[in-house]
């Protein structure tokens, strides 16, 4: 298995372990809105298929930290639309400058992401986003001052094989479909869910295959256990969604335990 960012096996697996639970009780408190759904089971089933080839090539612990950052981020900016809340918009910007700590090359990702979630869930003003930059500024200027000293410096640019990225490849035009299906068929509060998951796949997919993002890469497969969810819900034929479920899983344990050499 490929160690792609120098952490330790055993050290990963305790982090994954953490990170994990941690993941799991917020998506059943703060995060069930968009977790605990009629399509639960098929949310949770789809992201653990997507975790597990994950790790074929990178730590599970990456793609949970970049989860619970990005899901919270969702949170704070759907909650901030509810409530009217500025300690939303704080917390988001302080959350997202902190998160610069995992791999700092990778924070201008982090940063637009996070920006273009709070755009399409909509209710922002200008002074919501200079509210979110003066939190992000105020936390990041000691932070990048503090790297610099210690001359901090972790890979962030992944190198798996091209064939890697195949399997993502045929399940986003699927995901592409079920967006557009959302869009058209959805209230306005999950249109913006169903935009914000299908700039996740496209936007996450572009960064994880032309640029070797890791932060891309895990975003594309959130978005994509977001809309394969729903496809699965409400694909007519049930066998034949339950074969095609099957096919996937079995391609991933392949993979995972390198039966065929990529």
């Amino acid at each position: 298995m490929h160690w792609s960012t120098g952490i330790e096996s055993w050290q990963d697996v305790v982090m994954s372990l953490g990170l994990g639970a941690l993941w799991l009780w917020l998506s059943w408190t703060l995060l069930r809105d968009r977790w605990v759904i009629k399509a639960s089971a098929l949310r949770f089933m789809t992201y653990l298929l997507l975790a597990l080839y994950w790790s074929v090539e990178f730590e599970i612990s990456t793609l949970l930290f970049y989860t619970l950052v990005v899901e919270l981020n969702w949170y704070l900016a759907e909650r901030y639309k509810r409530k009217d809340s500025v300690l939303s918009v704080l917390h988001s910007g302080t959350l997202t400058a902190l998160s610069s700590l995992w791999l700092s090359q990778e924070a201008l990702y982090y940063v637009g992401t996070v920006l273009m979630i709070w755009l399409v869930t909509g209710g922002v003003k200008v002074k919501t986003i200079l509210q979110w930059l003066l939190a992000w500024f105020m936390v990041i200027v000691p932070l990048t001052y503090f790297l610099t000293r210690e001359e901090f410096n972790s890979q962030s640019y992944s190198n798996v094989p091209l064939g890697w990225w195949s399997l993502l490849m045929v399940l986003s035009i699927v995901a592409i479909g079920q967006w557009v299906q959302s869009y058209l068929k959805s209230n306005q509060k999950n249109k913006s869910r169903s935009i914000v998951a299908g700039l996740f796949v496209a936007g996450g997919g572009s960064l994880g295959w032309w640029l070797g993002s890791y932060f891309g890469t895990a975003i594309c497969i959130m978005g994509l256990s977001y809309h394969l969810a729903n496809s699965l819900r409400y694909f007519k034929r049930d066998r034949l969604a339950e074969v095609l479920f099957y096919l996937v899983l079995t391609f991933v344990l392949v993979s995972h335990y390198d039966v065929i050499p990529w």
